[in-house]
């Protein structure tokens, strides 16, 4: 009875960690899709990563990706 409950909680961490994953790397995927410049792909790259934790660095990269 315990090992479903386990596997049940494992799941649950597993779905969560993959869905902030996808946050945090939502604004690289717009700045491909949008084909903005390399130069904009980077900055929307290295602020998503070095300051995609705060709110205030994701919101700076989601900006720099869908400005053209």
């Amino acid at each position: 009875m315990w090992h479903g409950i386990n596997i049940l909680l494992i799941l649950k961490y597993a779905v969560a960690i993959f869905i902030f994953v996808c946050l945090i790397m939502a604004p690289t995927y717009l700045a491909i899709v949008n084909d903005s410049s390399k130069y904009n792909r980077m900055r929307v790259r290295v602020g998503s990563w070095m300051f995609g934790w705060t709110f205030i660095g994701w919101l700076f990269a989601l900006f720099v990706s869908t400005k053209k």
